[in-house]
């Protein structure tokens, strides 16, 4: 419809970007190209903002090109979102999560991810923080579902205490599995293109797990996937070590105790940090 509206105006490109430009909107001759050829289509918020401008500009009525430009779900994500029971293929999560109201999963794309694990004196795990921006794909997402394990079943599971962004809905533990899975209800559904930030803790029961190691299993890409680890001056290991399915990768902790890792452009898999103790007990010297 583009190049039928362009070639119809008598207008050349150079043109049709100089009226959008008087119009305060920027959109380069390449791009204009591209999206009359098919190349590619307006994505990002801006260039979706330009499209009613360009309808003026060609003289076609509102919404006669938006209408062609295909919603975000219909996008082709450039990394398969990997399906629920394939990440989590055990009885114990597929469980907890078929209690849960899963249906908008998929469409929410996670934007940047970011895990605070706190390890207490004793060298076991005080608590975590999760906040994470998502971006609905279509309107109507309300909710997301999260789920945390943990390998050390002796111990209680963790609370979840939401901070920002949403309200704490269903909650479905696994005590024996060491399972525990919440739906995050936020305040109204979301339209298609709105992000949203929600931020929560698990806070550890007193003794907290003993897991020598923290795993993330990650559905779908995103922007950015940052994992810190912080430990208790009176329990450093002796070795901390990034993965993922690929590598392995020593970490350095900084001053303060901490060590991280960072994805960009992350994929969907499995990621974390796992750490060794000295034979020492914590707070002894070696």
């Amino acid at each position: 419809m583009l190049r039928h509206a362009v070639e119809r105006r008598g207008l050349a490109l150079e043109r049709v970007r100089d009226h959008l430009a008087a119009r305060g909107v920027c959109v380069s001759v390449a791009t204009l190209s591209y999206w009359q050829s098919g190349r590619s289509q307006p994505g990002r918020k801006a260039s979706l903002a330009a499209i009613p401008h360009l309808e003026e500009v060609l003289g076609l009525d509102a919404g006669a090109l938006l209408r062609t430009v295909p919603a975000t779900r219909d996008r082709a994500r450039r990394t398969p979102v990997r399906e629920l029971d394939v990440l989590w293929p055990e009885p114990s999560r597929k469980g907890i999560l078929g209690r849960l109201d899963t249906r908008w999963d998929a469409d929410l794309d996670r934007v940047t991810l970011h895990d605070v694990l706190r390890i207490g004196a004793d060298r076991r795990q005080a608590g975590l923080t999760v906040r994470q921006v998502m971006r609905a794909r279509v309107d109507g997402p309300d909710r997301r579902v999260v789920m945390h394990s943990q390998d050390d079943t002796t111990v209680s599971l963790p609370a979840i205490r939401v901070v920002q962004g949403c309200e704490l809905g269903r909650v479905e533990w696994s005590h024996e599995d060491g399972v525990v899975g919440a739906e995050l209800v936020f305040f109204r559904p979301l339209r298609r293109g709105e992000t949203v930030v929600v931020e929560y803790d698990l806070v550890s029961p007193v003794p907290g797990a003993a897991d020598s190691e923290y795993v993330r299993r990650l559905r779908s890409p995103m922007r950015e996937y940052l994992l810190e680890v912080e430990f208790h001056p009176d329990a450093r290991p002796r070795s901390v070590v990034g993965f993922t399915e690929e590598r392995r990768t020593p970490i350095e902790l900084d001053p303060c105790h901490r060590g991280h890792l960072a994805h960009t452009d992350a994929t969907p898999g499995t990621t974390g940090i796992r750490w060794t103790w000295a034979e020492t007990s914590p707070g002894t010297s070696p």
